[in-house]
């Protein structure tokens, strides 16, 4: 009589695999890293001279104060443009990284950040030295051109005026003597101002490029299923 083979396929052992998908090589990319700066670079340009464009729009030379909301509006876009800037570099830094850890997604963002920081910083720094240096021309090109007319007036104007000329210029001198201590004063405090608002813009960006980091991150991959084990075959007769 004939054997019949008969073989069970029931399944079985259901099991679950659990696995990264992405496992990284290297805890930081300093590729990802630049990438980002470059991102965030970009957007502060491309926001900043948008909201100069809206900024410059509200000056009315009529009004009783023509600068009046150009202040507040650059206040808020400033941090607008710090915080979103930060934001996304770091979010394209962590997400180009390929690192799926939370804590090494926020170092990317943080990095990010203060390299940014320090690029924005120093182009300011070159640009504003390089707006001093021309007003420091300037005034050294007027300086200079009064100088030379000084003789020539005093020969053509009489005595008596060139008298009262020369004593209301120690006049003025004295004032601004005087007054030396206010208008440093005033200095102090608008520089003390300027850079509380800076230190907010920072705080905002550094604040935002940890969410971006956190947000851009890999997501690990989770691999479930189940295996089919089949039993040993058996013969019947």
């Amino acid at each position: 009589m004939a054997e019949e083979v008969i073989r069970n396929e029931t399944p079985v052992v259901p099991s679950r695999v659990d696995r990264l998908d992405l496992v990284p090589a290297r805890r930081i990319s300093w590729g990802a890293i630049w990438a980002g700066v470059m991102v965030a670079l970009g957007m502060e340009a491309l926001l900043t001279l948008f909201g100069s464009f809206i900024g410059f729009g509200m000056y009315h030379w009529q009004a009783a104060n023509p600068w009046g909301g150009v202040s507040a509006w650059t206040a808020i876009w400033f941090l607008v443009t710090t915080g979103w800037s930060m934001f996304f570099g770091a979010w394209c830094a962590a997400r180009l990284s390929g690192n799926p850890i939370a804590g090494d997604g926020v170092l990317h963002g943080i990095a990010t950040w203060g390299l940014t920081t320090v690029a924005t910083l120093a182009i300011l720094a070159v640009t504003s030295f390089a707006v001093l240096r021309e007003g420091i021309n300037v005034l050294g090109t007027a300086t200079l051109a009064a100088e030379q007319a000084a003789p020539a007036a005093v020969r053509t104007v009489p005595p008596r005026e060139a008298t009262r000329a020369v004593n209301e210029a120690d006049r003025a001198v004295a004032e601004m003597k005087a007054n030396a201590g206010q208008m440093g004063q005033a200095t102090a405090d608008i520089i003390s101002k300027l850079s509380f608002r800076i230190w907010i813009g920072m705080l905002v960006g550094l604040i935002t490029a940890i969410l971006g980091g956190l947000a851009g991150r890999s997501r690990p991959v989770v691999v479930g299923g189940t295996d089919t084990i089949p039993l040993p075959t058996r013969r019947v007769a």
